[in-house]
């Protein structure tokens, strides 16, 4: 903000990515974020992580999936269109293991892959490495979903979990699908 010369008093929200990905890199920059918005009572315009990837991604009028690997065979993905206005979510985020995701896959797609080269495991689709988002593209998508007036309270602002952390899984063998105390 000093960069700027802006206060985060004169700012009116803020953008936050709120997955799905890592658990604990989620639960960091989402407290990151609530630790700087919560004293200026600032606006939390909210999007989904893949978001990034596809809007850095993506040519404009192309049709692609956004993947990233989640875990023990499981995979985070969703599906987009850019157009040269915006970019339109096809899908909504899922959480599926590879030979579910195979079948979910048109060969008239780009597979877009964050960190991991998925040719052998999905042989046949157009692929591409993801591009590291440019900061351009984190205000693109936060300008769209503040204009959508896609906020979230503060004391709300959460991850947007798609697959259970370890130790609920852990917590669920021992005791059975019982919530823990």
């Amino acid at each position: 903000l000093a960069y700027v010369g802006l206060n985060p008093s004169e700012l009116d929200f803020v953008g936050c990515g709120i997955g799905p990905g890592s658990l604990t890199g989620l639960r960091v920059g989402i407290s990151t974020i609530k630790g700087f918005a919560f004293p200026f009572n600032l606006s939390v315009a909210v999007f989904c992580s893949l978001d990034v990837l596809a809007i850095a991604s993506l040519n404009v009028e192309e049709k692609g999936v956004v993947i990233r690997r989640g875990r023990e065979g499981h995979y985070y993905w969703r599906r987009y269109r850019l157009t040269s206005d915006e970019l339109i979510q096809e899908t909504s985020p899922a959480f599926s293991p590879l030979e579910e995701l195979k079948k979910e896959l048109n060969s008239d797609e780009i597979v877009v892959f964050e960190d991991h080269d998925y040719s052998l495991d999905l042989p046949g689709m157009s692929m591409r490495l993801a591009k590291p988002p440019a900061i351009e593209d984190l205000l693109r998508l936060t300008e769209k979903s503040y204009e959508k007036r896609e906020f979230v309270n503060l004391r709300e602002l959460a991850p947007y979990y798609l697959q259970k952390s370890v130790a609920e899984i852990n917590w669920e063998k021992r005791h059975g699908s019982k919530k823990s105390p």
